[in-house]
């Protein structure tokens, strides 16, 4: 299933596209987000950007599976959706199941990989991604594997139902920057700055830089995570094609375009990247010759990069800092 065959209810035509690509928009946001906490202001090079994006998707799809629902060993899986006003939502646990597990499994991969130096570091990340994707595909009593997983997703019985998941998401964004923009203002970021800029001055002056490095790691990956769940509410099935290592080069394509090591950047490049990757998916009922604009997409993607970093080479939003010291 492509991103263009989701289901759309209560909206149809040119305002079904719009928030159809509106939502896929603030995942793009919320993926460049949590990259830019591990990498923009921690130094931290990833490229498991889509392994934890990947489960947290998953982890939403597993413990919102109805009661009937088969599962391994002929067991149910925990019921967790939420009864509001009447209507079961498994929304809430859904987040915050996809951010807890890609959490619990970035603090497993943070204990061995972030001693690494940053070479290392992307090696090992990136043989990461391979993993988690091959343990989706193969797991087939946990993920079905890639026939594909169904999501339970009551709000398409609703009314706008694309509305409502747009709205959540847009909370989710919201939440998130808030979040993060406390968290890198605080004493605690600016130690984060402090590793990025000089690993060893940090240490010099006291500061536990493998205690700070772990709790950024896992943050991001957390907010990773978050996004998974809307990326699984919104497709509704789920295959571990979907969640190639690749994502993850997208994604900091969106951090280096929108400026690193700032928020704001990270939500203008997530902005630009999924008008560049989604909008010419879904042209084909609105322009005679989508295939070719899909298709020219990612040179598009490569031409953005290329002036970007001829002309601003620290982001259109970068680090105030940066552009103080480039000037």
């Amino acid at each position: 299933m492509t991103v263009s065959e989701v289901a759309l209810a209560g909206l149809t035509g040119l305002s079904a596209f719009i928030v159809n690509v509106a939502t896929f928009a603030v995942v793009y946001v919320v993926l460049a987000l949590g990259l830019n906490l591990q990498w923009g202001y921690t130094g931290l090079f990833n490229i498991s950007v889509a392994a934890f994006w990947g489960i947290g998707a998953y982890a939403a799809a597993v413990v919102t599976k109805p009661p009937s629902a088969p599962t391994a060993f002929g067991l149910n899986l925990p019921y967790l959706w939420v009864d509001v006003a009447g209507v079961p939502l498994p929304l809430a646990p859904a987040v915050f199941a996809g951010a807890l597990t890609a959490g619990a499994v970035s603090l497993l991969v943070a204990i061995p990989t972030l001693r690494l130096r940053d070479d290392y570091l992307a090696i090992a990340t990136l043989g990461l991604a391979e993993v988690i994707r091959l343990i989706l595909t193969n797991e087939e009593w946990l993920t079905q594997g890639a026939r594909g997983l169904s999501v339970s997703n009551p709000i398409l019985g609703m009314d706008y139902s694309n509305l409502i998941l747009l709205g959540i998401a847009l909370t989710l964004l919201g939440v998130t920057y808030w979040l993060l923009e406390a968290g890198v203002d605080s004493p605690w970021g600016r130690v984060l700055k402090a590793v990025r800029e000089d690993e060893t001055v940090a240490k010099s002056v006291g500061k536990d830089t493998f205690a700070f490095k772990t709790q950024s790691f896992v943050l991001g990956s957390m907010v990773m995570g978050a996004a998974g769940t809307i990326t699984a509410l919104q497709l509704n099935f789920l295959v571990p094609g979907q969640f190639a290592p690749r994502w993850a080069f997208y994604v900091y394509i969106a951090v280096i375009v929108g400026g690193s090591g700032t928020n704001r950047g990270a939500v203008l490049g997530g902005l630009v990247l999924a008008v560049l990757l989604e909008l010419p998916r879904f042209l084909r009922d609105f322009v005679p010759f989508e295939s070719v604009v899909t298709n020219l997409r990612l040179l598009v993607v490569g031409l953005l990069v290329v002036v970007v970093m001829t002309y601003r080479p620290w982001g259109i939003l970068g680090d105030p800092e940066v552009m103080r010291r480039e000037e």
